[in-house]
This record gives C-alpha cells, sequence and structure tokens, in this order.
C-alpha cells in the first residue's frame, strides 16, 4: 500500500506527527514519503504561512487570536484563505501523479481543499490527522474519508459541526516521536542529560518559534531553586540573552531536537510551557505535570488545549508571573502534587496514536467514500 503523508512546515508538530505516521507505515511495509505541501506552492504563498505566521505570533500574538477566532466561522477572512489554499496547491496533482497512493493522509489543513477533487480524479482516499484537541473550520473542508482526532471531546466536537462525518472518526490521539511513544524512564533521561537523582528539575519551553515572555519566567523560575531547562527553539536572541543573564540554575537552550526533548520531559518534575496540541499530547503520554504559562499562548487553537489539561488534572493554567511564582514553588516542595498530575495525564495520554491510525488506513483500504456511494444503491448511499 502506498501512502502519502503531507505536512506544512508552520511549526514543528505537523511535522513532527507527520514522520511518526510515516515510520510506523513504513516499519510495516509500506511506502510512506512525507511531503512538506509549502514547497510546492508559490513562494509569496509559502512566506506568508511560514514567516507571516511566525511574525504575527511573536510580535502580535492578539492579532493571530482574532483571525484563528473569525476563520472558525463563515466569513471573508475563512472564504480568502480557503480560496488561497485551494489554488495555491494546483501542483499537488503532479505528485498524486507521480505517487500514485492508495491513501493520502494530511497532518495540517491547507491541502484539504485542493484533495477533495484530486481524489475523485486519482481514486486514493484521505485521511486528516487533527493535531489540535479543537477541530477548527479549517480542519472541516475536503470531506476526507477518515478523521483521527486527539480525544473522545474532540470526536463529540467534529460530529456536532459535521453530522456526516459519523462512523469516519477514529479516536487515535496525535502521534509523537519515538522517543515519547517509548520512554526510557525518569532516573535513565538524568542520567543522560547530566542531572543528579535528587535535583528538582523544570523543563520551561515555547515551541519552536520560541515566542513570548521566556527570559522573565525564567527569572521567575530561578527563583525557585530548581534546575531549569529553559529552549528557546529558533529564536537565537533570547537564547543568548539568558547566557548573558546567567541566572542561577537556569540552563539556555536553543533548538532540541524531538528525541532529547523526550529526555527532558521525563527528567523533569513538571514543565512550564504553551499548550501546543503536540506538546500537550507528548506530556500526556509521559505523564508530565504540565503548567501552562498562559502569556507563552498562542491565542486561538491553544486555549481549548490549555483548558482541557486543567479539567483532566494533569496541568495548572497560571496567568500572571506572581502565579506562575506561587504554583512552581509549591509544586517543586510537594511531590505528592507532582503525582497526582501525572497520574491524571497518563490516563488521557495515547502513545500509540501513529499505530492506531495506520491500523485504520489498513482496515478501510478501498476506493473513496464519495466513490464508494455513487457504486451503492440509493437507499444505502443515503444512510452514509
Amino acid at each position: 500500500m502506498n501512502i502519502v503523508v503531507l505536512t506544512a512546515s508552520t511549526g514543528n508538530g505537523h511535522t513532527s506527527a507527520a514522520r511518526a505516521i510515516a515510520e510506523e507505515a513504513e516499519a510495516r511495509g509500506f511506502r510512506a514519503p512525507v511531503i512538506d505541501v509549502l514547497d510546492h506552492t508559490p513562494k509569496a504563498f509559502r512566506r506568508w504561512f511560514k514567516n507571516g505566521y511566525e511574525m504575527l505570533v511573536r510580535r502580535s500574538p492578539e492579532t493571530w487570536g482574532y483571525l484563528y477566532k473569525k476563520s472558525d466561522k463563515p466569513s471573508p477572512e475563512y472564504y480568502v484563505q480557503t480560496f488561497l489554499d485551494q489554488y495555491c496547491t494546483l501542483p499537488l496533482a503532479k505528485l498524486m501523479r507521480e505517487n500514485k497512493p492508495q491513501w493520502v493522509v494530511t497532518t495540517h489543513s491547507v491541502a484539504q481543499p485542493r484533495l477533495r477533487g484530486l481524489r475523485k480524479t486519482y481514486g486514493f482516499q484521505t485521511a486528516v490527522v487533527v493535531t489540535d484537541l479543537y477541530p477548527h473550520k479549517m480542519w472541516l473542508r475536503g470531506r476526507p474519508d477518515l478523521y483521527c482526532v486527539p480525544g473522545d471531546w474532540s470526536q463529540e466536537i467534529l460530529e456536532q459541526r459535521l453530522p456526516w462525518s459519523k462512523g469516519r472518526i477514529v479516536v487515535s490521539g496525535i502521534p509523537i516521536a519515538h522517543g515519547f511513544a517509548n520512554p526510557i524512564g525518569r532516573e535513565e533521561s538524568r542520567k543522560a542529560l547530566g542531572f543528579g537523582p535528587d535535583e528538582n528539575v523544570i523543563l520551561l519551553q515555547s515551541g519552536g518559534i520560541g515566542g513570548g515572555p521566556i527570559i522573565e519566567a525564567a527569572e521567575v523560575l530561578s527563583k525557585t531553586g530548581a534546575k531549569v531547562a529553559a529552549v528557546c527553539g529558533r529564536h537565537e536572541a533570547k537564547r543568548q540573552r539568558l547566557q548573558k543573564l546567567g541566572l542561577p540554575g537556569v540552563i539556555p537552550l536553543g533548538h532540541v531536537e524531538h528525541e532529547k526533548m523526550a529526555l527532558y520531559m521525563q527528567a523533569c518534575d513538571f514543565m512550564v510551557a504553551k499548550a501546543g496540541g503536540l506538546t500537550t499530547c507528548e506530556a500526556l503520554s509521559l505523564g508530565t505535570p504540565f503548567v501552562v504559562f498562559m502569556p507563552l499562548l498562542i491565542p486561538g487553537q491553544e486555549e481549548g488545549n490549555a483548558e482541557f489539561l486543567e479539567n483532566c488534572g494533569a496541568g495548572i493554567r497560571c496567568y500572571e508571573f506572581d502565579d506562575l511564582a506561587d504554583t512552581a514553588t509549591k509544586l517543586v516542595a510537594d511531590p505528592t502534587i507532582r503525582l497526582t498530575m501525572s497520574q491524571a495525564a497518563k490516563k488521557h495520554g495515547q502513545p500509540q496514536a501513529a499505530k492506531i491510525i495506520v491500523d485504520a488506513l489498513i482496515d478501510r483500504a478501498g476506493p473513496p467514500a464519495e466513490t464508494r456511494s455513487k457504486m451503492l444503491p440509493r437507499s444505502r448511499a443515503s444512510v452514509r
């Protein structure tokens, strides 16, 4: 079976999820190339998706939050973006002819409008892997054969928004890299990173972009007496500023590869971060207590993730620096609270998400749903 896995490199999460699916498929003997859709779009469109998104999130997160919420309903913002996605992904046709997939799996919504027409021409099926707990309207386009969603709540919302999706949804979790799905344990992770067995360790990070007040958060956390691994991602200027400050116990880090990040998330007593979709699922799978520092958050898609973490007992939301200081101090001092949060996280973790998704592709192999409905008698087609 040939599978094409599409992603869009607007952040680490979409690409990491795509690679996890491809690795699982290839381990079973399937061909599964990962293709960044943005590499096959006009330069201006690619620049907006990559640089424009990152610039907005860093400089004006409120503007991004406004656009996110406006495009979650029928609006000029929604229709303009859908038109651009449809028009600018025309080169996908050539990729489909070359790869001849039975399944096209996408971990980003940008390709969905174009895929609906292409699957009628080339006869493949489409699967959409939703990489946020809340299925935004952009994820609802293209009438795919299969949706893979992070959890039961995501399925309920999706079925409310798309009643026809019932029977086409698998609760899989978000696919995570091997190091998160197959942890080596806290003790071994600490040894690998050079932390002592009795040291308190806090992981501070704000995604690959490194946006938000991460330096100020590091200053607050340094006063707890714990070691603070502060991950600045691609924001090299912030890493350098932290390095110059020389805060006690703070270890300034730049971009951290997935396998090493898995070690940090296992080694730490708790993490302070924004609630990105992939980061949320990684923390749940590892049982890492999660302090969501809301000033680090990207407004829109991550707000629902933060709410879920707190509601299920795996996370705590902090809105102000004083709140962060109090919460971090309590967590450093009380391992019982951390243990309770860790146990709650593991109840909701889905470390085998990639396996569940590939299983679903195998089980549902066949012609696209729209093709099948034309082949069925009218009474049966209407039931679908």
